[in-house]
């Protein structure tokens, strides 16, 4: 027999969800959301994931919609529990991944008047949803009319902009009543979208046409974008221009030898005279988040004289560098049908930087090779060459998505994902696991020790699948600080910016039941990355301890020796 809550606004919504096919739901324990624990829990069409920590729920949900590519729910009780979705709402806000907020709430009439868990909820997360609903608890027939037009129109949003939406429901005592039938019929609001944009003649486009033509210095910019079908195939099309470079970073989900993948193995320390030689006439954007901030510095002050930016639905122009000429608000494959008859141009520009990646791969691979020292620039690089094909790859921020960036990317079936929406490092591994319960794969973290240990409480988790793996690069403090910083600052300071310790992952492993190794030199790497991904009866993190090296001075040293 199946049993719902008692409130018909709770009914409402569980009914409404399903019609939208949303399924995956997140609740974090309370009491005031009990309504939705008790309808939700009870109802065999949605899974249901129990994460006591909402700022770990949040990231967890956005890892779920990450591979899924659809709406996931998260829910919770009142008060300061809903701030702590705050961090998550913001990373998926800038990653444009779909989440609906629903927070249980208090009656309005008893906010500030020192009641327990009662805070302002109503439009709390203010600019970083793409709408915030409030609704009511008002269950006559326009009241119920009323909830369900706002609960389709804000789903509804979610599913077309691909960002987080909040639904603030009131709930008054008594909390805990059920009923064993459903007392609503909502009506459901469809939504139809022409997914293919349709270029109605390409002649309508002969003024840019002919300034595509002119220049023979272009460019083709990607920065973080979800894997699109075809793409790669149709940047592989504008890479037989000669006149044409595509620079790719991770994010971006396409690599291979036709592209740049290593921007800042290029250029970290290119020269003014350099850059201006090889600048861009033409800059073409596609996605968002740029990682290097060395090529966001010198498009910037040294801009082309055209930068385009091709993608669907920006509210608010993506202006990156400042020198926005042509925003093209259609896809890839709509775009290449405006260019694809013109000649291809005849033009020395991709050999030039074809050259300069043969000078500095043949640079990499001599430093590398006399690079004897258990360093984090060594470890991951060897750790990088080792992930398993057919697998998926989260990244911690800081320094191991930089790290991963250097380092040409030989394979394009591994996809690779990291919090670049904001690029904090609250959440990682949360959004980790997240990402792994959504995913047959094999999903290995690569993440840094404060990344880890700020987001520990993530491991307190019960669905976290045993091909889950962890590499925890421990080098007691992070390096980041040091190695972007120019400035050489006293020691007392550096220890603001750096989180000194002396922890280790051991005994976090033991309590929740993880399986655990560490090691600290080149020989128990390789034989412990031997059985790493091998089948186990429990997670696995592999720790490794590269505190005994100076990491930054020997980046610093390895970037300098490629120029």
């Amino acid at each position: 027999m199946e049993i719902y809550s008692n409130k018909k606004i709770v009914q409402s919504l569980g009914e409404i969800l399903k019609k939208k096919y949303v399924i995956n739901i997140i609740i974090s324990p309370g009491s005031r959301n009990a309504p939705i624990i008790i309808h939700f829990t009870q109802n065999k069409y949605f899974n249901t994931y129990s994460i006591v920590d909402e700022r770990c729920a949040g990231f967890f949900a956005l890892g779920i919609a990450q591979q899924i590519r659809k709406p996931v729910v998260i829910s919770c009780t009142s008060g300061s529990a809903v701030v702590n979705y705050y961090p998550a709402i913001t990373e998926a806000f800038y990653q444009n991944i779909p989440l609906i907020l629903i927070t249980a709430d208090r009656p309005k009439e008893i906010i500030d008047i020192f009641e327990g868990q009662s805070i302002h909820q109503e439009n709390i997360f203010q600019k970083h949803v793409e709408t915030s609903v409030q609704l009511t608890e008002d269950e006559s027939k326009l009241g119920m009319w009323y909830n369900e037009k706002l609960i389709n129109e804000s789903i509804n949003k979610c599913i077309l902009k691909n960002k987080p939406i909040h639904i603030n429901i009131p709930f008054s005592e008594p909390l805990y009543k059920t009923t064993n039938r459903l007392q609503v019929n909502p009506k459901i609001i469809k939504i139809i979208y022409e997914k293919n944009f349709r270029i109605k003649t390409s002649n309508h486009y002969h003024i840019e046409q002919s300034i595509w033509k002119k220049y023979k210095k272009k460019m083709i910019l990607l920065g973080l974008h979800y894997p699109e079908k075809n793409m790669e195939n149709i940047l592989k099309k504008f890479s037989y221009d000669s006149s044409i470079v595509i620079f790719t970073e991770t994010t971006s989900h396409v690599c291979g030898k036709l592209f740049f993948s290593s921007i800042d193995q290029l250029i970290f320390n290119m020269t003014v005279k350099e850059w201006n030689h090889f600048k861009p006439n033409i800059l073409l954007t596609i996605g968002v988040n740029i990682i290097s901030k060395k090529i966001k510095f010198f498009l910037r002050k040294y801009p082309p004289i055209y930068h385009w930016h091709i993608g669907k639905n920006y509210e608010k122009y993506p202006d990156t560098y400042y020198k926005l000429t042509t925003y093209w608000s259609m896809t890839l494959e709509s775009f290449f049908q405006i260019f694809q008859n013109l000649n291809l141009s005849i033009s020395d520009y991709k050999y030039q930087w074809e050259k300069l990646r043969k000078k500095r791969i043949k640079k990499h691979k001599f430093f590398i090779k006399k690079e004897k020292s258990f360093s984090d620039l060594k470890v991951l690089f060897f750790i990088f060459q080792s992930i398993p094909n057919n697998s998926i790859l989260q990244l911690g921020n800081s320094m191991i998505i930089r790290y991963y960036e250097l380092f040409y990317k030989k394979k394009s079936s591994i996809h690779s994902y990291c919090n670049r929406g904001t690029s904090g490092i609250d959440g990682c591994v949360s959004t980790a696991i997240g990402s792994a319960t959504s995913s047959k794969k094999i999903v290995t973290l690569i993440i840094g020790d404060i990344s880890f240990f700020y987001d520990s409480n993530a491991l307190w988790n019960n669905y976290i699948p045993k091909n889950f793996r962890i590499i925890l690069i421990n080098n007691r403090g992070g390096n980041i600080f040091r190695f972007i910083s120019k400035t050489k600052l006293p020691e007392k300071i550096f220890n603001f910016f750096e989180t000194k310790h002396i922890f280790s992952a051991e005994k976090i492993c033991e309590m929740h039941n993880w399986k655990y190794k560490k090691v600290s030199n080149q020989s128990n790497l390789k034989k412990s990355l031997s059985f790493f991904w091998n089948k186990s009866d429990n997670p696995f993190l592999l720790e490794i301890d590269t505190h005994k090296y100076k990491n930054a001075e020997i980046l610093k040293k390895y970037l300098s020796y490629l120029f």
